[in-house]
């Protein structure tokens, strides 16, 4: 299967609204159908020949598409939407490790608190101190 064939089967799957690279709803213009077709945006020029007869396609079926501009910009914002309660998702996974960590780090604290008043601590001074939790 040649570029140009790669390119026109893209551009197939954007007018039938099933691409499988970019977002349902995109925009039909240059830049998609080549990154639909797995290539870098930008890909095809209008000063390449062999792209001539595509580049009308494109075209065409930018003028004829079913999806408003309005509906592209509603579905990217979607997307985008989506991958920031994703992020928001993780970042409270990691806040509650956080937590977890501090709690048992006051626990911790607290217990050694203990320890030292059943030792006597209130005579105790901090080198000391710190000694004894050196020593456990």
């Amino acid at each position: 299967m040649s570029a140009i064939d790669d390119y026109r089967a893209a551009l197939e799957r954007l007018k039938a609204g099933k691409p499988t690279i970019v977002p349902k709803g995109s925009d039909i213009n240059k830049d998609t159908v080549a990154l639909e077709a797995g290539r870098k945006r930008g890909a095809i020029k209008k000063s390449r020949e062999e792209f001539e007869g595509l580049i009308i396609e494109i075209e065409k079926a930018s003028a004829h598409s079913p999806v408003s501009t309005q509906e592209a910009k509603i579905n990217r914002l979607k997307a985008r939407l989506d991958a920031i309660k994703q992020e928001l998702k993780a970042a409270k996974k990691e806040r509650n490790v956080a937590l977890n960590k501090l709690v048992a780090t006051v626990h911790q604290n607290f217990q050694l608190q203990q320890k030292i008043k059943q030792l006597g601590g209130d005579k105790i001074s901090v080198s000391e101190t710190i000694k004894l939790g050196r020593e456990r």
